[in-house]
């Protein structure tokens, strides 16, 4: 896994007549785990964390965040996790459409993560944008309205699994997979029952 402790947020790089994205930096992601083989991995996770982008003294303690959250063991072998740094809904549509357009093959199944106010920002691009990422392929989103360290979990995890299985089985058969043939699910926690209703 490839963490990115940036040390600026290369927003100028969009100057007029320019084609590059901000997002074709290393520098303004937190993760970007674009180098792993996508058919090695069957899945994607999008993670915004509560904190925004301020500037540059902002970016290690939101990389030391989002390696608790996302990083490994978490999702390895799972899903590539990428986590862009941005100050607001437009670097969001940026960071978002350079992933579908660099790094998203079909309806690659993924999933939107996001909490605080990442996760406002993320939810409504996602209300907005719902057709598009559907055929695109997001399988499940979940969101915390406040910070708190833990929120991403197992849980989580699983469902993600469950969503591709259920995926895969339903573009090769065009229906929906019994309930029985999809892995089992864990034992629900307080946590995860907190989780359960705030996953959209």
């Amino acid at each position: 896994m490839k963490y990115i402790a940036a040390t600026a947020f290369v927003a100028a790089a969009i100057l007029s007549g320019c084609r590059k994205s901000p997002y074709d930096y290393m520098e303004n992601w937190v993760i970007r785990e674009d180098a792993a083989r996508p058919f090695a991995i069957s899945a994607d996770v999008f993670y915004l964390q509560d904190k925004l982008y301020v500037d540059m003294a902002s970016v290690p303690a939101m990389t030391t965040y989002a390696r608790a959250e996302v990083g490994e063991p978490r999702f390895t072998g799972v899903a590539r996790v990428f986590s862009p740094l941005v100050a607001n809904a437009d670097d969001l549509e940026k960071a978002i459409d350079w992933y579908l357009s660099k790094h998203h093959d079909g309806d690659r199944p993924f999933a939107f993560i996001g909490e605080g106010e990442g996760g406002e920002l993320l939810r409504a691009y996602e209300e907005e944008n719902e057709d598009k990422l559907k055929k695109k392929g997001l399988v499940l989103s979940f969101y915390s309205e406040k910070t708190e360290k833990g929120f991403v979990t197992d849980f989580m995890v699983l469902k993600l699994k469950n969503a591709v299985i259920q995926k895969r089985y339903q573009s090769q058969w065009g229906r929906e997979m019994p309930v029985g043939m999809l892995k089992e699910e864990m034992p629900d926690s307080p946590r995860d029952k907190e989780e359960d209703t705030i996953k959209k």
